[in-house]
């Protein structure tokens, strides 16, 4: 890598956690065990990262990146982006490294080695579905790992943007118009400039909607019947 080339890149560091939960662990496909970095027309850049079954893209707005970049981003790097939820916070380069710096220069921590990474890195855009392509709900089926994803970024985004550890962060999910086996968006509540897109799984149990055991309960909603603490029978008291 160029030094030169990358020497100006800035990211707002708070946002990253967002995206680890979507970098892929030890695939043969080396470059998405990483982030990729991608200047936007509007200024600032894009952040993504995707396992090949997930993927979270979200547009840092205060982001200076002049060229495409695919990096390493280890997971002291990930604590470093996320532990004190400092605003000021920043991914810089220093000395062709990438590092965390708090107020501007203060040094974080410093990754080991050559960060960037020589490859082509899929062209998300492409599977990121128009807004007018798309309709409310969540019709597929999808693996428990991937949908445990979301609620991993979900979780950092609670965490970084609303400064909270516990509560809830809404999820809204949305398909392609009538579609069959497309994937699926998904939006947090508390950061719109972040998508997310996962890919359904085949489901070869054809699944209804609820399981035939149901067409016998009960007509009536008897759960308060159920729970009601019974009155108990005074006993008579026995002459001495």
């Amino acid at each position: 890598m160029s030094e030169n080339k990358h020497a100006n890149l800035s990211l707002t560091a708070k946002l990253l956690p967002i995206i680890a939960p979507f970098i892929a662990k030890a695939d043969i496909r080396y470059y998405l065990n990483a982030i990729n970095v991608r200047p936007h027309k509007d200024g600032g850049a894009v952040i993504c990262a995707t396992n090949g079954h997930a993927l979270g893209a979200i547009y840092d707005r205060d982001a200076v990146c002049e060229h495409e970049v695919i990096l390493r981003f280890d997971g002291r790097m990930q604590q470093a982006c996320a532990a004190g939820l400092a605003d000021d916070r920043r991914v810089v380069m220093i000395g062709g490294r990438l590092a965390v710096v708090e107020n501007g220069d203060s040094d974080v921590y410093i990754q080991p080695g050559r960060p960037d990474i020589e490859a082509l890195y899929p062209r998300y855009e492409r599977v990121i579905p128009k807004l007018d392509e798309l309709l409310p709900g969540l019709p597929e089926m999808f693996g428990a790992p991937i949908v445990a994803l979301v609620h991993k970024a979900a979780a950092a985004a609670g965490k970084v943007l609303l400064k909270r550890t516990h509560g809830s962060v809404g999820l809204t999910f949305f398909s392609k118009k009538d579609v069959v086996g497309s994937s699926a968006v998904f939006r947090l509540s508390c950061a719109p400039d972040f998508v997310g897109v996962l890919m359904p799984m085949r489901d070869d149990n054809g699944l209804p909607a609820v399981p035939a055991w149901t067409a016998t309960l009960p007509a009536e909603d008897d759960l308060a019947a159920m729970t009601k603490t019974a009155v108990s029978t005074p006993v008579a008291e026995v002459p001495a």
